[in-house]
Formats: C-alpha cells, sequence, structure tokens
C-alpha cells in the first residue's frame, strides 16, 4: 500500500510537470478580448469614402472574417487583412456608394472562443434605412457544435480514462470493459473531425450548409484554439486505443495509458473560458488536474461495475477504493479553483447563465458523490467478500453514477454559450439591459434592448398579451428609429426563441441618445397593431 501510495505522488508530480510545460506552449498567456476603439468611430458620418478600417482591440486578437453590407444589401468578403498587434486593419474596396454601410466582423479570443461584432459607418450622408446585417449564430450550428463536445468528451473520459483503469486496477487477470473502451474511443475519434467542422461554422458565423466549404475546415483547424486542442484529442485517442490493444499490464501498453491521460488533460487546459482566466499558472493547472481526475473517476466505472459478475472482484474494488479518495481531493480543489476564479461572486450563481449552469452541475456531482460515499462504506466490503446482492446493488449504483457522469458531461458543454461572471464584472456594459412596457389597441408587450449602447444591439419582445391573456401572434417586426438625425427606420423581422419571447438581431446602432421603438404585431390577417415606446442608448465606454 505504501508502495502503491509513493506511485502516486510521483505520478502527481510528473503530470504537474507536464501540466505546466503542454498547457503553456498549447495556448498564448493572454485573456478574452474587448473592442477597445475602432477609426473610423461607430456611427461616423465620413465626406469621403476611407480606404482602411481599423480595430483595436485590448489584447492581440486573429481575424477570422470580416463582412462589408453595403446600402444596396449586398455582402462583401473583406480579405485584405493586416494585424498590428492589438490592432487590425481592413483594406476597404474602392469606389463606395453613397449611403450607410455594416462592417460585421469576427476574431477568435486567446480562449478559443470566437468574438463578433459590428459598426456602421456613412459616406455622404446615412442612408434611409440601413442594409441588413448577417446572422452572428446559428440555431444548428450551436446544437452541433454542442453534440460534436459532447461525443469527444464522453469519447475522452470513458475512452481515455477506461484504458487508465483497464491497467490500474486489473490483477491476474484482464478487467473486463475493453470492448466498451474501445467504442468509446471509437465514437470520440469520429466527433473530432465535426467538432472541427462546427467550431469553424461557428468562427466563420455560417450556417450549416456551409459546412463542405473548405475555408470552414481550415478555420476549424487553426483559426481558433479549439482546432489544436482538438488534434492533441485525437491523438491522446488514438494512443489510448494503442494501449487498449496492448497485452495485459504490459509496460508499454501502461507508458501509452499514462502518455494519452497527460494529453486528455492537456487538450482540455488548451481552450475555453477556464483557462484563459487570470492568473493562467494557476488556472491552466487547475483545469488540467480537473480533466484528468475527471477521466480517472467516470472511466473507472465501466470496468469496475462490469468485474463485479466475476470471482476476482476484490482486487478491482480494493484498488479503486485505495486511490479514488485521492482523485476526487483533486477534483473538488481544482474544480473549487476554477469555479472561484470564473464566479467570484456568489450573487453570481443565480444571477447570470454561466452561475446556474455551475449550479446544475453541483447538484449532478453532488448526487454522484453521495453514491460514493454510501457505495466505499456500505457496499464496496461485502461485495469484495463475496456477497452476490451487495455487488448487485453496487453495480445499479455504478450504473446511477454513470448516468450523472453523462449528464454532467453534457451540462458542461453549455459553458460554451456562456460567459463566465468575470468576463461580466470586467466589462459590464455589454451584459446590461432596459425595459419598457408598450401598450395599444388591448395588446401589450415588454420590450427589451440588449445592451442599451452605441453599436450592435438585440430587441426582445417579451410578455405578449391581448386582452390580458398571451396569444399567438402571426409575426413581429421591430423597428429602431432616430428622426431627429435622419436615421432609420432600421427594421428586422422579430423570430421566435422561447414560447413568450422574440428576438430581433441584427441593429447596429450608430448614435447615443433617444431612439425610438416600434413593433408592428400581426394579430390577425385583418389587424396589426404598432406599440411605441423610447430606449435610451447610451455611448459605448472606450
Amino acid at each position: 500500500m505504501k508502495r502503491l501510495g509513493l506511485l502516486w505522488v510521483r505520478l502527481a508530480a510528473a503530470l504537474f510537470a507536464v501540466a505546466i510545460s503542454l498547457t503553456g506552449a498549447l495556448a498564448p498567456a493572454l485573456a478574452h478580448a474587448q473592442l477597445v476603439t475602432a477609426d473610423p468611430v461607430d456611427g461616423a458620418v465620413l465626406a469621403e469614402a476611407p480606404k482602411h478600417l481599423t480595430l483595436t482591440f485590448s489584447e492581440p486578437v486573429r481575424p477570422l472574417v470580416a463582412r462589408l453590407i453595403h446600402p444596396d444589401g449586398r455582402t462583401q468578403i473583406l480579405a485584405d487583412i493586416g494585424e498590428k498587434g492589438a490592432a487590425i486593419v481592413l483594406a476597404l474596396p474602392g469606389g463606395l456608394e453613397q449611403g450607410t454601410h455594416i462592417l460585421s466582423w469576427r476574431v477568435a479570443s486567446s480562449d478559443g472562443h470566437p468574438i463578433g461584432g459590428g459598426l456602421l459607418f456613412s459616406i455622404g450622408a446615412p442612408s434611409a434605412a440601413a442594409p441588413a446585417d448577417v446572422a452572428q449564430s446559428d440555431l444548428p450550428v450551436r446544437i452541433g457544435l454542442w453534440t460534436a463536445r459532447l461525443l469527444l468528451l464522453a469519447g475522452l473520459v470513458f475512452g481515455v480514462g477506461g484504458v487508465t483503469a483497464l491497467s490500474w486496477l486489473s490483477g491476474t487477470e484482464p478487467m473486463p470493459g475493453r470492448r466498451f473502451v474501445t467504442l468509446a474511443l471509437l465514437v470520440g475519434l469520429c466527433a473530432a473531425p465535426g467538432m472541427i467542422a462546427f467550431q469553424g461554422l461557428d468562427a466563420l458565423a455560417e450556417p450549416l450548409p456551409g459546412i463542405l466549404k473548405p475555408e470552414i475546415w481550415q478555420a476549424g483547424l487553426w483559426a481558433t484554439s479549439y482546432g489544436m486542442a482538438t488534434l492533441v484529442a485525437a491523438a491522446a485517442i488514438i494512443l489510448a486505443y494503442g494501449a487498449v490493444q496492448s497485452a495485459h499490464r504490459s509496460a508499454f501498453g501502461r507508458v501509452l495509458a499514462i502518455v494519452a491521460l497527460v494529453l486528455l488533460g492537456a487538450a482540455v487546459a488548451a481552450s475555453g473560458h477556464a483557462s484563459a482566466a487570470p492568473p493562467r499558472w494557476l488556472t491552466m493547472p487547475a483545469v488540467f488536474f480537473h480533466a484528468v481526475a475527471v477521466a480517472l473517476w467516470l472511466g473507472a466505472l465501466v470496468p469496475l461495475g462490469l468485474v463485479l459478475a466475476r470471482r476476482d472482484a476484490a482486487v478491482a474494488l480494493k484498488r479503486f477504493s485505495a486511490a479514488i479518495p485521492a482523485v476526487i481531493a483533486v477534483l473538488l480543489v481544482s474544480g473549487g479553483i476554477i469555479a472561484v476564479v470564473q464566479v467570484r461572486t456568489i450573487g453570481a450563481l443565480w444571477q447570470t447563465d454561466y452561475g446556474l449552469v455551475l449550479l446544475v452541475k453541483l447538484a449532478l456531482v453532488a448526487g454522484m458523490l453521495l453514491l460514493a460515499l454510501f457505495n466505499r462504506y456500505t457496499l464496496t466490503a461485502p461485495a469484495a467478500a463475496g456477497d452476490a446482492y451487495a455487488a448487485l446493488r453496487l453495480r445499479r449504483s455504478i450504473t446511477a453514477e454513470i448516468v450523472l457522469g453523462t449528464a454532467v458531461l453534457a451540462v458542461l458543454g453549455l459553458w460554451r454559450f456562456t460567459p463566465p461572471p468575470r468576463s461580466i464584472a470586467e466589462n459590464p456594459a455589454l451584459y446590461e439591459t432596459q425595459e419598457v412596457r408598450a401598450a395599444k389597441d388591448g395588446v401589450t408587450a415588454l420590450l427589451t434592448i440588449r445592451p442599451p449602447i452605441v453599436g450592435p444591439v438585440r430587441v426582445e419582445v417579451g410578455d405578449l398579451l391581448l386582452d390580458g391573456k398571451p396569444f399567438e401572434p402571426m409575426s413581429v417586426n421591430v423597428e429602431l428609429d432616430k428622426p431627429s438625425y435622419g436615421i432609420g427606420p432600421f427594421a428586422h423581422e422579430a423570430r421566435r426563441t422561447t414560447s413568450s419571447v422574440f428576438h430581433a438581431d441584427g441593429f447596429v446602432l450608430p448614435l447615443d441618445g433617444f431612439w425610438i421603438v416600434r413593433v408592428t404585431v400581426l394579430v390577425s390577417d385583418f389587424r396589426s397593431v404598432t406599440l411605441m415606446d423610447v430606449f435610451d442608448v447610451r455611448k459605448a465606454s472606450r
């Protein structure tokens, strides 16, 4: 037992050293980027067409795509993009026509997440109606990205973690579960190309039909840190497959399993919100060890559950029971570090989407911990002694742990679309809202603008009632207008996102002050009602 403990200490020290070196090599030492200034400024009215447009960010970024939308609605991709430190310089085409132009840009921050935005400038005078902006997100792409991420994580955790368990828990006879582990590795390997493709679609804000374009795959591989992280994850899966095919208890197979486990931790720590959070010397190793601990815990459950049907289960149970407290301790400490850095305040747990996802994850993990404690102190000893009923109960409990663990992996994918409270605290204006309640001819609605600052905004129409009762409108259209400056109306159709909320995206407001909002609700083929109110939009902080 002492030799086993010493082995774990040495392995932990080696993993820590590798975590520092690998994660430092795979990800840049920078934080989350934000647009600081633009030249010409957002909303500028220029006498002549500019030759260049410069965007300056809070840190160096990697340009992904820039689209110029002309006053007639024609979209042109800007291919001539230069980089000067934290600034990107876009060469504009010659002969730009009079009227309002919209630049829709997308860059990659250091954590691998694409960041999009837009700005508006006019030549001569603003157009009577702004050109339609391009969508920054696509629901099928988000669903595909979440699914590919879940399958890749499952392949890593149950495949690479399972391979480690096969060599860690086995006694004189091979552990069962090789087929399941091989299947998990195959699922993860097949999900890796999907992860790259959907990441490319998300990076360039392309809809699902663009998945076959070569530039989508190129962006998915090289435009963000997620591409390299996916390649490292695929390498971990391939090495783990080599380990599971090696001879029972062979030294070569164990080396392959350990290297695969290290690459798993490096892949997870190479991208994402948490790995980019300062201080990087603390958060990146925390993410590394958190991922490794998850794989060691969840990956061992299937082989452990299967071995309970055999008479030689005592060896595996004793080894797992001896080592799992240290694994869970690492899991809890590293997870606590990540949560404190990302959430910062207790109130953010229920006041932000990121915090709500964390609460769901914590509830699932708490259920797993309760099951683990019950297994260790109630069922393990009699099951190891040959009690068939205790072994059956333990298998059922382990199955419940596997279900909860898979749910945790599914919940983790939601963080890809929710900014952490840390980012919100650094840029609070970007997450503020302003609400007004409008009513006319028996129709009432709650109108919300996000954020109420100059630049790209979204208008939401919620709590839509007719004579005090919810109803189903035939359509909802939103206009924003600033008649005192001759700007607008900018019009977009609102799309339903939940059972009671409609979203209108694509607005880019060039000036601060009062903006008139008009919401036209088509109640029936013979009746439409236009609600009108005012939003007070302020200047963006520079």
